[in-house]
């Protein structure tokens, strides 16, 4: 764990590709609740821009937390990373396609050693460290360096976990074909300079860009980087609606992919 690195994802977007027009949903708008159903936490909280998270323990970042796993370039060589996610139900959680498999479309892609540890902080595990046993991402992800596509539209992640303890976490609501129009609270465990990947970090900011693809990515300001992806993005307080994805290297924005219709298939699929 302490010889991982921040797992960054390819980007071929640029600043200047970014705009705002904002592309309508592709289906009426639903959401399933949360396990605690604590939606006022935020205006209690008065929580604006970055941060620290304090405390950790307090929902919802009870169910966030810091990935530790291994992938392969491609090319025989292995490599330690880290990643972010979040608990979704009793036995899954949600990460980013990148960080589950490198997306060259062979199996040989897929990330192994998989520790998920909630509530991370210096090294200290006090929700425990959950093994996943299985991942799961898109079909546009898998492939999106075999068709050289811009397979971030569709970069998510599930994991299942073998031991889970959810009384500890909580879990997190989900909501797709949202209005792009909102307030999002990105959480994630950054760790290229200045952050080092102990602490977790938050953002919470309005919508700032569309990216491109389809469905259309879009990005808030915020200056997390590596080893924050697949953190949440969260609406509301409690419900993921998106997950941090890439960033524009030196513009201070964090782009997620649009949960729309296919997202929802994905989050009630089985393994």
């Amino acid at each position: 764990m302490e010889q991982a690195i921040p797992m960054t994802p390819d980007t071929k977007i640029r600043p200047s590709e970014a705009t705002m027009q904002i592309p309508k949903p592709d289906g009426p708008a639903k959401s399933i609740l949360d396990t605690l159903h604590e939606p006022d936490f935020l205006s209690e909280s008065g929580i604006l821009g970055t941060g620290e998270v304090n405390p950790y323990s307090q929902y919802p970042y009870s169910a966030v937390g810091k990935i530790f796993f291994r992938q392969s370039d491609g090319y025989g060589n292995v490599q330690n990373y880290v990643c972010s996610g979040s608990v979704i139900s009793n036995n899954e959680i949600w990460t980013a396609g990148h960080c589950a498999h490198s997306g060259n479309g062979l199996s040989t892609g897929w990330s192994t050693d998989m520790v998920f540890v909630p509530q991370y902080y210096e090294g200290q595990a006090p929700c425990g460290q959950w093994t996943i046993s299985q991942l799961k991402v898109s079909r546009d992800w898998y492939e999106s360096k075999v068709f050289n596509t811009f397979g971030n539209d569709h970069d998510y992640a599930k994991g299942l976990i073998n031991n889970p303890n959810t009384g500890c976490t909580g879990t997190l609501g989900f909501a797709f074909n949202q209005d792009y129009n909102q307030q999002y609270l990105s959480i994630g465990y950054p760790a290229a300079d200045p952050y080092t990947g102990q602490r977790m970090i938050f953002c919470h900011e309005p919508l700032l860009k569309m990216g491109r693809g389809t469905p259309t990515t879009f990005g808030i300001s915020c200056p997390m980087n590596g080893g924050a992806s697949g953190g949440p993005f969260l609406i509301n307080g409690n419900t993921l609606n998106g997950n941090n994805s890439y960033i524009i290297p030196g513009a201070n924005e964090l782009y997620s992919p649009y949960f729309d219709s296919d997202a929802w298939d994905f989050f009630v699929s089985t393994f």
